[in-house]
């Protein structure tokens, strides 16, 4: 009798260590995830930061060596920038078309850099939303 008595016992402590192990596990998982959220939205928030502060630039850029309007400054920059650049309004001065030339390259390198980070922002958020989902459905198995 003492020897079934000191086998569940020995059973009974075995489930609560693995139990307090998956705690802890979820715990430093969740923690782990929230780093990750805030570091992502960190990421976001530069990228976005770093495309006006561009974006801006330009146009100032613009609006002063080729005396354009603002509208036309706002024009040729985004035009520039989305690589779409229809040819109507063209930098005139030597200064303004040596401009033009790195905000091209930048202009491309930090609009995929903004569209990288806001896809990875889109797959932390989606990663969340799935294990949500599944704790729901795993606490829904447990209580039937």
């Amino acid at each position: 009798m003492a020897s079934k008595n000191k086998a569940r016992d020995y059973e009974i402590k075995k489930e609560e260590t693995i139990m307090h192990q998956n705690v802890d596990l979820q715990m430093y998982f969740n923690q782990e995830m929230a780093r990750e959220k805030e570091r992502v939205r960190r990421k976001v928030v530069y990228a976005i930061a770093m495309l006006m502060a561009v974006y801006i630039t330009a146009i100032l850029v613009f609006h002063a060596v080729e005396s354009w309007a603002w509208e036309d400054s706002i024009y040729f920059t985004t035009a520039t920038m989305t690589t779409v650049g229809y040819g109507d309004v063209v930098p005139k001065t030597y200064f303004g078309r040596m401009f033009t030339i790195p905000l091209m390259w930048i202009g491309i390198g930090v609009g995929f850099y903004v569209i990288f980070t806001i896809q990875e922002y889109g797959r932390v958020k989606l990663d969340a939303v799935a294990r949500r989902v599944d704790e729901h459905l795993r606490n829904d198995k447990v209580k039937k």
